[in-house]
C-alpha cells in the first residue's frame, strides 16, 4: 500500500513541480506590474548623474580598446605546426580507439563479455562523429581510404582558412 502510495506521488512530482513554478512566475508578475513606485525629487539630476557615469564608461573601453595586446603572440607558423601535429594527433587516436574497439568485439564473439546494445552501433556514429574515416565492416572497425583521403583535404582546407584570418 505504501508502495502504491509513492508510485502515485511520484507520477505527480513534475506536475507540482511546474504547478508551483508557475504560481511562483505568476505571483512576481503580479506584484511587479501592481506595485505603486514613486519617484520623489528632481529627474533631472539622476538623468545628468547617469549621463555622465555614461560617459565615463565609454572612456574607460576606448582607453582598454587602444591600449590591448593580445594576451598570446604566437606566430603563424608555431600556429600552423600546432594545428598540423592536432589534425595528425586526431587520426592516431581514432586508429588507437578503432584497435581498442576491434578488441572489445573480439571478447564478446568469444563470449568473455557479454553483448550489449550500444550507441556505436548505429551506422549515424561512423558517418558523424568519426567522419566516415572508420566504419564497421564484417565484423570488425575498419578504414575507409577513401572517407579519410577526404577528411584530410577538408582538415587542409580549414586549415588554410585559419591560417588566412590569422
Amino acid at each position: 500500500m505504501e508502495q502504491s502510495n509513492r508510485q502515485l506521488s511520484s507520477k505527480h512530482l513534475p506536475l507540482i513541480f511546474f504547478g508551483g513554478y508557475a504560481i511562483i512566475i505568476l505571483a512576481v508578475i503580479y506584484f511587479a506590474s501592481t506595485a505603486n513606485i514613486n519617484i520623489e525629487g528632481n529627474t533631472e539630476n539622476f538623468t545628468e548623474t547617469f549621463q555622465v557615469n555614461i560617459d565615463e564608461t565609454k572612456k574607460i573601453q576606448e582607453e582598454k580598446a587602444a591600449s590591448s595586446k593580445p594576451l598570446w603572440d604566437i606566430p603563424n607558423h608555431i600556429a600552423a605546426t600546432a594545428m598540423i601535429l592536432a589534425s595528425i594527433l586526431d587520426i592516431v587516436i581514432i586508429l588507437l580507439w578503432a584497435r581498442n574497439e576491434n578488441k572489445k568485439r573480439e571478447a564478446q564473439e568469444a563470449g568473455v563479455i557479454p553483448i550489449k546494445k550500444r550507441w556505436t552501433d548505429s551506422k549515424w556514429f561512423w558517418n558523424i562523429i568519426a567522419m566516415g574515416v572508420v566504419q564497421p565492416k564484417e565484423g570488425r572497425i575498419r578504414i575507409n581510404w577513401r572517407n579519410m583521403l577526404l577528411a584530410m583535404a577538408l582538415l587542409t582546407g580549414v586549415k588554410f582558412l585559419v591560417l588566412d584570418r590569422l
